[in-house]
């Protein structure tokens, strides 16, 4: 059954069946990650309609930067937060940035990936900034810990 490949499609005339080649398709590719039982097993979807590609992407990037600046609040917002929570969010918008670049720019349009681009620079600005601020913040800690114990030690 692998070698097979269905095209689904509404029509109002009944019992019409179309066969295309997959390879030869050009689309928005998505594999999905939900099975469930007694449900017809779907391997791959393409998405050839360019609006409609469009809007799943920008809704994926939308819910991405969400949870980007959400993590940023929580950042925020918990000042004992550890480096590795800014290092992990840092990375994850870095990963979404290329993949904007590399994967979805020939789905976008110019002006909304320049535009998410700006946001997505933004955000990584100021992780890097909060990063910067607690390495700060250590350096003083030792400084003044390490010139505490240097006074201590006092001759006869």
């Amino acid at each position: 059954m692998n070698d097979k490949s269905y095209y689904v499609s509404k029509t109002k005339k009944k019992r019409e069946t179309r066969y295309l080649e997959l390879e030869k398709l050009d689309g928005y590719k998505v594999n999905p990650k939900v099975k469930e039982e007694g449900a017809i097993g779907v391997s791959q979807i393409i998405f050839v309609n360019d609006d409609i590609s469009e809007k799943i992407i920008r809704k994926k990037i939308e819910k991405k930067i969400e949870y980007l600046l959400n993590q940023l609040k929580l950042i925020d917002t918990d000042d004992d937060g550890s480096d590795d929570d800014i290092k992990r969010s840092l990375m994850e918008a870095e990963k979404l940035r290329m993949q904007i670049i590399n994967k979805y720019v020939k789905y976008l349009g110019n002006t909304y990936q320049s535009l998410t681009l700006s946001k997505i620079q933004v955000i990584v600005d100021s992780l890097r900034y909060k990063l910067y601020e607690k390495e700060i913040r250590k350096q003083v800690y030792y400084f003044d810990d390490y010139e505490e114990k240097k006074e201590s030690r006092r001759g006869r």
